[in-house]
């Protein structure tokens, strides 16, 4: 059941709706009418938006501004950037393409296609957003 007027708080469930865009380019939303749960103190994002949604209540639109220098999402490793075999893949990727790998863990490991040359293709393991200027914009619909 949401909370009125509750400001929000370390442990609180959230329902959400986002985008995130570079340079005016939309990276990733999710819009209002499919807002999505969200769990603070979990580390879904990284600290520095739920710093900024600490203390905000239900109803709250939030324009938060992430800068490359801040390495709000670690900083770009070259030994992340990997030269694979095309034996690897299911289908051809394109340079762009994101994939993704199953881990032994059963988590997945996700990267993303810089180029193809015959048999050899790079991918990029560092986070998508590391080295971006960043713009989250963030309505905050509920606590839940």
């Amino acid at each position: 059941m949401p909370k009125q007027n509750q400001r929000i708080s370390n442990d609180d469930g959230l329902m959400i709706s986002y985008t995130i865009k570079h340079q005016e380019q939309v990276l990733e939303s999710v819009a209002a009418q499919e807002a999505i749960g969200y769990q603070m103190g979990t580390g879904q994002w990284p600290i520095q938006l739920e710093l900024a949604m600490l203390g905000e209540q239900a109803g709250a639109r939030l324009r938060i501004e992430v800068r490359s220098a801040d390495n709000v999402f670690g900083s770009a490793d070259p030994d992340r950037i990997v030269t694979m075999d095309r034996v690897d893949f299911a289908s051809p990727p394109q340079p762009g393409e994101l994939v993704e790998f199953a881990l032994v863990d059963e988590q997945g490991l996700e990267g993303q296609v810089l180029s193809v040359f015959g048999d050899k293709i790079e991918v990029d393991f560092n986070h998508p957003y590391v080295g971006r200027d960043l713009i989250f914009d963030i309505h905050i619909h509920s606590i839940v």
